[in-house]
């Protein structure tokens, strides 16, 4: 009896933990998405160029790498919960600060906001990732997908509620104020409830624990490479999120039919990360990867290629689900040891914000030069090479069997 309730309390409780990190997923996807399908009209409202969007993308991962690196050592020592509520808090102000200072045309007070909508976006998708992993490694199954898969419903959701929008006449002022304010609530209500010391080191958690003489030791060059697959991942769904809407915008189609597009992109990425745990559990980490990389390169082929909107569409849907499980699968592979687990994931995580630093001026800079078609063809060479490095996703060599 009393083990009976023992398991119903924890499940109770798995449950409970599950919904909050989902949600806390769920909300940074639909605020960042409904910027990122508005990136028409603010370039509109800054009168700049690609590659100058490319830049403003390069200023907020720039916030977000400062967010990732002070985030870690605030989870070890105060836990997860401070992180996530002043994250939680933070974003939804800022991005609606960006929006209404770039309505007035304020090229660089809105640069300045972008570091500042970063700072709080970065240390969310850490701590977020945190919990992910610690659920995830607690669990029988694969959760860490269907976590992920928060992120990509709330793209889906936010992409598809700006194109609906676009067409109701909403103003992108109001539309990103309304998102800031609604789901700024939500996440915050739901970050409330994690538990305190969730996170905390051993020796932050209880007294009578010593501190490490001398940190477990980390393998280089399987964290290099994990997180190499990592960028590669993160470079194409940025080239996505920026550049799909910008790209389509300019190939004549309407911004309706451009945030149609991309909800399509987040279709396929949310589709696949709610299965993806059933994968998974079937083929494993290292395979996961690989066909998801030679899929992803199929769809950014066929995208570039393709003369009409529904191929183009079709193009979007594979592109997404292509790029839908690896990243969940890279963070997976840093948890498996909870010794070195926030050391990897700050690695990783910080990977991840150079591609996102990288992946507007890069692609922006060379679409001034040939057309941003023709430099869709660097996430297609860099998915080849994330097929190889798939190998390092297998179960941590450190662990004992």
């Amino acid at each position: 009896m009393s083990q009976s309730l023992e398991r119903s309390t924890t499940s109770k409780a798995h449950r409970a933990w599950f919904i909050t990190v989902f949600v806390l997923f769920f909300g940074r996807g639909l605020m960042y998405t409904a910027w990122a399908t508005r990136g028409p009209d603010i370039r509109d409202y800054l009168g700049v160029s690609l590659g100058e969007m490319g830049i403003l993308a390069m200023f907020f991962a720039a916030g977000a790498i400062a967010g990732v690196i002070v985030a870690g050592p605030i989870i070890n020592r105060w836990g997860s919960r401070l992180v996530a509520v002043t994250s939680f808090v933070a974003m939804p102000i800022f991005l609606a600060a960006m929006v209404l200072v770039a309505s007035t045309g304020n090229t660089g007070l809105t640069m300045s906001l972008a570091i500042l909508f970063g700072v709080p976006f970065g240390a969310g998708d850490f701590v977020s990732n945190v919990e992910a992993g610690n659920l995830d490694r607690a669990s029988t199954k694969s959760r860490m997908p269907m976590l992920h898969g928060g992120y990509s419903i709330g793209v889906l959701l936010g992409a598809a509620a700006t194109g609906g929008l676009i067409k109701a006449g909403v103003g992108t002022v109001e539309h990103l104020v309304g998102v800031s304010i609604i789901f700024g609530a939500i996440t915050v209500w739901r970050a409330v409830t994690l538990p305190r010391d969730n996170g905390k080191l051993a020796h932050h958690l209880d007294a009578t624990v010593e501190a490490p003489v001398a940190k477990p030791r980390i393998n280089v060059p399987r964290i290099v490479k994990i997180s190499l697959i990592a960028f590669i991942f993160v470079l194409a769904e940025g080239a996505a999120s920026i550049f799909i809407p910008l790209a389509l915008v300019d190939a004549g189609r309407t911004s309706a039919e451009a945030a149609f597009t991309y909800t399509l992109f987040s279709l396929g990425m949310a589709v696949m990360r709610v299965i993806g745990g059933w994968i998974v559990d079937r083929i494993g980490r290292i395979r996961v990867v690989a066909y998801s990389s030679l899929v992803a390169a199929a769809g950014i082929a066929m995208f570039v290629f393709t003369p009409s909107l529904p191929l183009e569409n079709f193009a979007a849907v594979l592109w997404g689900a292509g790029n839908s499980l690896a990243i969940a699968m890279t963070v997976s592979a840093v948890t498996d040891n909870p010794a070195t687990s926030n050391r990897l994931q700050s690695i990783l995580w910080t990977f991840v914000y150079v591609a996102n630093l990288g992946v507007g001026p890069l692609l922006g800079g060379i679409a001034n030069i040939t057309g941003i078609f023709v430099a869709f063809w660097l996430p297609v060479a860099f998915m080849i090479v994330a097929t190889f490095l798939s190998r390092e996703l297998k179960r941590d060599p450190d662990l004992p069997n």
